[in-house]
């Protein structure tokens, strides 16, 4: 073969490969995919859902423990974290948590405006915690171009 068709099958292949997607985007797809659950008699499952999908996206881009735990558990630690990025969101958290957990063991019925405020809440989350609050100050400045002549 050619070099060029090397080069060409090369870049073929590197296309096909998918980019793996990072924690917020994960979560922000898996929760569109929710809204085929917003209706007033699948309230329980898209309430269940819509928790999972913020609590596997908590342990993914913070590296907290979040399924597996009560919810009391686990805002009574995020409470004494160092997290501080994820601190700041616990009143939210807690919030939609706990409604969530109406739902799930109360039998609470949710309203379509209910689901949509659940939804939002979670989409707001997700979007304001998606980039590191901490800026990178150990790497160096790019260095200046110098023209060559």
């Amino acid at each position: 073969r050619s070099l060029g068709a090397r080069q060409l099958q090369i870049c073929t292949v590197r296309r096909r490969q998918p980019r793996v997607l990072l924690p917020f985007e994960v979560a922000l797809q898996r929760l569109e995919e929710m809204r085929a659950l917003m209706q007033p008699d699948d309230a329980r499952e898209f309430s269940i859902a819509v928790s999972d999908v913020v609590r596997r996206y908590i342990e993914e881009r913070f590296s907290v423990t979040a399924t597996h735990r009560t919810t009391e558990e686990f805002l009574h630690d995020l409470l004494e974290s160092s997290h501080a990025p994820l601190a700041r969101h616990r009143a939210l958290l807690s919030e939609f948590l706990q409604a969530c957990d109406l739902v799930k063991f109360a039998g609470m019925s949710l309203t379509l405006q209910d689901m949509e405020s659940l939804h939002h809440s979670a989409r707001a989350f997700v979007l304001e915690t998606a980039k590191p609050d901490e800026l990178i100050t150990n790497s160096a400045p790019p260095a200046p171009e110098t023209a060559h002549a």
